[in-house]
Order: C-alpha cells, then sequence, then structure tokens
C-alpha cells in the first residue's frame, strides 16, 4: 500500500512539474490598438509561434476605450497577461511598482536605448517597462484644404496659421485651418504656447502649477485669436463630436483642414480620410519663424511585465525571446511598422529606416517623431526640459484643467474664469494624487 502511494505521488508530482513547465512556456500578451495595429501584432505573433515553436503566444487585444479600467481589474485579481502594453503615466496611477516586474530581471539588452529613455519609466530604482516610442503633439494638415483654398505654403507660424485660417473660411464658410480640437488637445495647445513665450513646463520641478492666472488668461486669449480667425471652430457646441477620426467633418465633408494630436496616432485621422485626400506634417507652428520650441514629448508606451513572471526561470526566458524577438527580428519589426511608433532602439530604428518596401521614413508618423526629437532636444540645450510629469494625465488630476478649458469652448465660462478655476485647484489635486503613490 506504500509503495502506490509513493508511486501515486511521484506521478502526480511529475504531472504537476510537466503542466507547470508547459504552461510556462505559453506567454499571454495583452495591448489596445487599431484594425492596423491588430492585424500586424496577429501577424507578428504568428510568426514568432511559427519560429519558436517551444513557446506559444495567446494574444488578448481590445480597443482603447474600456482597456484601462480592465487592465485595473485585471491587477487587482492578479489575472492579468504576462506582457501587457501601458501609457507612461499607469505606471505611476495603476502602482506599478506594485504590480510591474523590474525588466532588468529579463536580462535584456538595454544599450540600444538612449541613455535616458527610461528614466521615465523607471521608480525606486526599478524599470517598470520597456519604452516603445516616444511621442509629442504636432498639427497636420488636409493639403486638400488648404491648396483649394490657395494656399499652397506650410504655415511656420502661429500668424500664418491664422492667415491660412482667415483665408480658408472667408473662401469657404463652414471650413478652418484646423476645425475643432477637444479639451485634452487645446490644454497641450495651452501650454505649448506658454512655453513658447516663457521656456517653462506647465508642472515645476517642485511639483507645482508653472504658470500664473495672467499667463494662463494669455493662453486662453491666444485659443480665441484662433477660434474667431477661421482656425478653429467658434464653439464646440457649434461641433458636439468627441471621436475625432469619425467625425463627419473630418471625414466626408473635410471641413477641417487640420489636427492636433500625438505623432504616434495619427494614422487614426489618415486612415478616416476621403480616398484622394493626404496628410502633410506641419510640425508645432511658432511664435517667431524658425524657432523650435513649446515641445512636450513623453514615452507614447510600453511594454510592461506581469510581477508573477518572476516566479518562473523558464518564463522569464518566454517573456525575453518574445519581446526580443519583436523588437529586434527583421521579419517581425517591419511587420509592425510605426503604428506603435518609432522605436528609439537603434536596432529596431535601423530595420525601420533601412526598408524600401515600404518606406516607413516617408510615414507621417516617421515625419512627426523626427520633429518632436529635434524640437525637444533644442529646447534642451536652451535648458527648457518639457518632458511631460508622469501624473499629467492622470485620470482625477487632468480634470483639473480640462474641465474648465471644456466649459471655456462650449461658452459656459471666460478665460479668465477658467483660469482662475484651475490655479484654484491645480496643486492641491497634484498633491494629493502623488500622494497617494
Amino acid at each position: 500500500m506504500k509503495k502506490i502511494l509513493l508511486i501515486l505521488m511521484f506521478l502526480f508530482a511529475t504531472f504537476s512539474l510537466t503542466a507547470c513547465k508547459k504552461d510556462d512556456s505559453v506567454i499571454t500578451f495583452s495591448w489596445w490598438g487599431t484594425t492596423d495595429r491588430n492585424m500586424a501584432t496577429y501577424d507578428v505573433i504568428d510568426l514568432f509561434n511559427e519560429k519558436y515553436p517551444e513557446y506559444k503566444v495567446k494574444p488578448s487585444m481590445s480597443p482603447w476605450s474600456g482597456y484601462q479600467a480592465s487592465l485595473n481589474n485585471q491587477l487587482s485579481r492578479g489575472t492579468e497577461a504576462d506582457i501587457f502594453q501601458v501609457n507612461y503615466n499607469w505606471i505611476y496611477q495603476m502602482y506599478g511598482i506594485d504590480y510591474f516586474m523590474d525588466i532588468k530581471e529579463l536580462g535584456l539588452d538595454l544599450s540600444s536605448y538612449p541613455d535616458n529613455e527610461h528614466k521615465p519609466l523607471t521608480v525606486d530604482g526599478k524599470i517598470l517597462a520597456l519604452s516603445v516610442s516616444e511621442t509629442g503633439y504636432i498639427l497636420f494638415l488636409n493639403k486638400k484644404v488648404y491648396e483649394n483654398a490657395g494656399i499652397e505654403k506650410i504655415p511656420q507660424t502661429w500668424e500664418e496659421l491664422i492667415a491660412a485660417g482667415q483665408t480658408i473660411s472667408s473662401k469657404t464658410p463652414g471650413k478652418y485651418a484646423i476645425g475643432r480640437l477637444d479639451a485634452q488637445q487645446v490644454a497641450i495647445l495651452i501650454f505649448s504656447y506658454l512655453a513658447q513665450e516663457t521656456g517653462k513646463n506647465v508642472i515645476s520641478n517642485e511639483n507645482k502649477l508653472n504658470f500664473s492666472v495672467e499667463e494662463l488668461e494669455d493662453g486662453f486669449r491666444f485659443i480665441n485669436r484662433l477660434r474667431s480667425n477661421g482656425v478653429l471652430i467658434p464653439s464646440n457646441k457649434d461641433d458636439t463630436h468627441n471621436d475625432g477620426p469619425s467625425n463627419p467633418n473630418w471625414t466626408a465633408k473635410e471641413n477641417y483642414g487640420g489636427m492636433l494630436t500625438w505623432n504616434t496616432a495619427i494614422s487614426e485621422y489618415e486612415n478616416t480620410l476621403p480616398s484622394g485626400s493626404e496628410l502633410v506634417t506641419a510640425g508645432m507652428p511658432q511664435i517667431n519663424i524658425g524657432d523650435k520650441l513649446g515641445m512636450y514629448k513623453k514615452v507614447s508606451m510600453g511594454y510592461a511585465i506581469s510581477k508573477r513572471v518572476e516566479n518562473s526561470d523558464l518564463k522569464k526566458v518566454a517573456v525575453k525571446t518574445f519581446i526580443e524577438f519583436i523588437t529586434t527580428d527583421p521579419e517581425a519589426v517591419k511587420i509592425l511598422g510605426v503604428d506603435r511608433g518609432i522605436s528609439s532602439n537603434s536596432v529596431t530604428r535601423g530595420l525601420l529606416e533601412s526598408s524600401t518596401d515600404p518606406v516607413f521614413t516617408a510615414t507621417n508618423e516617421w515625419k512627426g517623431h523626427v520633429i518632436v526629437q529635434e524640437y525637444f532636444n533644442h529646447q534642451l540645450t536652451l535648458d527648457q526640459n518639457l518632458y511631460i510629469h508622469p501624473y499629467y494625465e492622470h485620470d482625477s488630476f487632468r480634470k483639473i484643467y480640462e474641465n474648465p478649458i471644456e466649459s471655456f469652448l462650449l461658452g459656459n465660462t471666460t478665460g479668465r474664469q477658467a483660469a482662475q478655476a484651475i490655479v484654484r485647484d491645480f496643486d492641491k489635486e497634484l498633491a494629493r494624487v502623488m500622494g497617494g503613490k
């Protein structure tokens, strides 16, 4: 009887060990994305499963809407994927130090990245995500709207953009040089304009609002100039569509001549334009021609690793193999292209840069990335660091500046009232969310 029991125990232990090893060779990967990103990612996963039959990647994709809430729930239950795509600020907002693995433990070679690439993703000495790309807000223009108004030169200054707005709106009433921007976009527009004037980041090194009521009010006056000269619509009450890429004024009607957005997100707008229309990269207009100021940037997104992976050497090797594959394998890099942005990894970037079919360097994502990096690096030579604060996009904190801006865009408050509301609550709410780390 004892022999039978020992045999059964041995078989059970062997089965459990085999099952554990089998499970540890399976990698779960979740992300959000557009149709283009999803199709490319599925193709790369299929390629990986073919090239590395000892592993198996199980994909889980979601649209942007609801992804963050779902990930929060998964983290709280311990059911998150082994690898999951995250926004830069989630590392702080989601208490990544408690839930995300230090990627240094994977043994990844980070020497191909710029020295400070992962500093924003580092908390208490732990790198909590692998940088996928960096991004910044810039202006893209619908070439047809401008050419139909007789404008062939891309505006380089705000005055040239205002002149373009006057021409477009006078020749074709109802059309605008840009059109409708939401509160998030107008916020970065105001802060970029004020940075051009002052050289200051919106949040200081002391984690305080860097602009006075008077400076903010100047920013709102600037927005009013754009609204009264055919650049922006006069009031967001005139157009309540919140989804820019699907807005009929952007798509079929082509009433809107431009979009200010992350350079990594422009394909969403590009893909919804009618056939024959073309977007061109306009960069960030300046107060004075030739300046390269007001460029905020951040890590666009990262690949975070579940803390569970720490518990298995086999799983760590599997995860490392997959991440190295999607960032350095020539076939994989070409399939993924620039839909997640342009990586600062020299190997990845080199593979993209050398591609002749397709030519990634001709894309608006690539051209936008070059402008973001060029402007940002120039600002550093002037001792102006406009890297986006890790709590700038925190869910509750952002309401402190976006809600007054939204009220202003709807015509419910004046610029001064909006500026006063921001100053009143900004520092207090920032301290509160940062104190909850």
